[in-house]
């Protein structure tokens, strides 16, 4: 035999309980969403940047592959717009590379 939910009658001192705790259950989740987006956007610029400075090491090699360079700016633009506040202090930041 399955087990039946309750479910509360409109009216009822129950059914206005969990209607007023809409609101706040709605802030909750959109907070764990925002901080879920936020971590994945950091993960996402450590990637960047870390594939940046590998690229940054390569181009002291000489059969360094043409498209480097191309890349390089790539990441830099990838990694502006992932970066939402603070002052950026990797070296992908910079016009200079």
């Amino acid at each position: 035999m399955a087990n039946k939910k309750k479910q509360a009658t409109p009216g009822t001192a129950q059914f206005n309980k969990l209607i007023s705790e809409l609101p706040e259950k709605r802030e909750k989740i959109k907070a764990q969403v925002q901080f879920r987006h936020d971590l994945l956007e950091s993960q996402k610029r450590v990637n960047y940047q870390n594939e940046f400075d590998r690229l940054q090491g390569a181009k002291k090699l000489v059969g360094l592959d043409a498209n480097a360079k191309t890349r390089m700016k790539e990441l830099q633009k990838k990694a502006r717009q992932s970066l939402t506040g603070g002052e950026p202090s990797h070296r992908i930041y910079s016009t200079k590379f």
